[in-house]
């Protein structure tokens, strides 16, 4: 016979919390269920992850191309003495030798400018061309005022 102190126990299950005796009552599939090894795995939640696999066209790029896009970014940017100009009013704005605001006011002014003068002499350059190659530019003297002379015609 055994002593009752080698018998083995029985186990017992500890006692349910507050939270699990207030839960809804739920079917054995759901309590826990064994597996072969004697483990138990708590019923949960399940989160189904759905992965998106979009078609994606990789562009081919050659050296060509990459040249080509830095020659036009580079004729976008300013020129380099611009480049300083502009360098130069950031860099007294952020030590505060000047207020911002005039900075911004003095950068978009010379700008404005600057595109005005190359605007005008376009215009200029525009107005040479238009005029007939035998017919010479005329400059006239301040005191002197002379009549314009009608363009002669070819005869033959």
């Amino acid at each position: 016979m055994t002593s009752p102190q080698t018998q083995p126990r029985p186990q017992q299950e500890p006692p349910p919390t507050q939270a699990e005796q207030n839960a809804p009552e739920t079917g054995p599939a759901q309590r826990g269920a064994e597996t072969e090894g004697g483990e138990k795995h708590a019923g949960g939640k399940v989160v189904h992850m759905h992965t998106a696999h979009p078609q994606l066209s990789i562009p081919y790029v050659t050296p060509g191309d990459m040249f080509t896009g830095a020659r036009t970014a580079a004729s976008r940017l300013p020129s380099m003495r611009k480049m300083v100009f502009y360098g130069a009013l950031g860099g007294m704005a952020a030590l505060e030798a000047l207020e911002w605001p005039v900075a911004l006011a003095i950068g978009a002014a010379t700008e404005v400018i600057t595109r005005e003068q190359r605007q005008r002499a376009a215009g200029a350059q525009g107005e040479q061309r238009e005029r007939p190659a035998t017919e010479p530019a005329r400059t006239e003297a301040p005191g002197r005022t002379e009549a314009p002379r009608p363009a002669q015609a070819a005869t033959g």
